[in-house]
């Protein structure tokens, strides 16, 4: 399955079978993108993390947090206990999530969802993104190059030194070998760490594009997407990158005819194997490779509202 959220109580389905389907139409939902009914809410959604194949959670503006537990069909909403923007959401399994937000919210649960408790984060800045690997260990980052550290599920948070003040939009780590991590954020920031992150290194990327999504198939290909539709490669864990859309490159990179290049960004992306992947972005911008990369094209969802997150359970 795959599933994105994005402006407006918007999210959509799609099955996956043994092989990635077309998506050249949106009204075949066997085949495509179908919308899915968030209870009507109209608000930005931006946090989205689903468990299995059918339930999952996305967390959005005004504390607001939906449930579904048969794949998106029906959504059930959950108290989270507060008003704040929740900028991402990240669950481990059926039970264990956290939620960062704005103001240096973070939340957590034990039961799914049925209840949310507040954790000290010790900060008030904005956090944009939080990432577990499992029910002990977790990051989150933020606003001013803010990197936070928890080994006890969130009863603690410790700063990590960064070195730097960019915003840090979106933290990655690799699942089959969590040693490996990377941060992307403002002004083109990469972010990598080889230990687990005990320490991170600032890596030097010649595009200052603010990044918003990363994604790793293994411990050296990578990706990462931003502003003005920008798509860089690496092949050697971070240390350089390459440009496979915008600035000229790829299908954004070219512009889209009636609109301007800050229309483009991509916001989020994410791969199903080495070669199949998507980015999602604004006006409802669907892009997909199936060669690593090396050709996007503009694939159509259905809609010109805002996707802001993608995932494949």
């Amino acid at each position: 399955m795959k599933y994105a959220a994005g402006f407006a109580g918007l999210a959509f389905l799609a099955t996956v079978g043994t092989t990635m389907p077309d998506l050249s139409s949106a009204t075949q939902a066997s085949k495509g993108w179908a919308f899915r009914d968030t209870l009507g809410v109209s608000i930005p959604f931006n946090g989205l993390s689903f468990v299995s194949p059918t339930e999952g959670w996305v967390t959005g503006a005004s504390g607001v947090v939906i449930h579904t537990t048969d794949g998106g069909k029906n959504w059930v909403a959950q108290n989270s206990g507060t008003s704040h923007w929740l900028q991402s959401v990240s669950f481990v399994d059926s039970s264990h999530g956290w939620i960062a937000g704005n103001d240096g919210t973070i939340l957590a649960t034990t039961d799914g969802g049925q209840t949310w408790s507040p954790q000290d984060s010790g900060v008030k800045f904005d956090l944009y993104t939080i990432t577990f690997l499992n029910a002990q260990e977790g990051w989150a980052g933020g606003f001013a190059g803010t990197l936070l550290h928890t080994t006890d599920g969130g009863a603690t948070w410790n700063k990590v030194s960064t070195e730097t003040a960019q915003w840090i939009m979106n933290i990655f780590f690799l699942k089959s070998n969590p040693k490996h991590g990377w941060a992307v954020g403002q002004d083109g920031l990469v972010l990598v760490t080889t230990d687990g992150g005990a320490t991170w290194k600032k890596k030097n990327n010649s595009i200052a594009k603010d990044l918003y999504g990363v994604y790793f198939t293994d411990a050296n290909n990578g990706w990462a997407v931003g502003t003005h539709g920008v798509i860089q490669f690496t092949a050697n864990g971070g240390d350089s990158w390459t440009i496979q859309n915008g600035e000229g490159r790829g299908p954004l990179g070219r512009g889209v005819e009636g609109r301007e290049r800050e229309l483009n960004d991509l916001h989020a992306i994410s791969f199903v194997d080495g070669k199949t992947g998507y980015a999602v972005g604004v006006m409802g911008i669907v892009l997909k490779t199936v060669d690593g990369g090396n050709h996007w094209n503009i694939v159509k969802c259905g809609t010109g509202l805002d996707l802001y997150n993608i995932a494949f359970p």
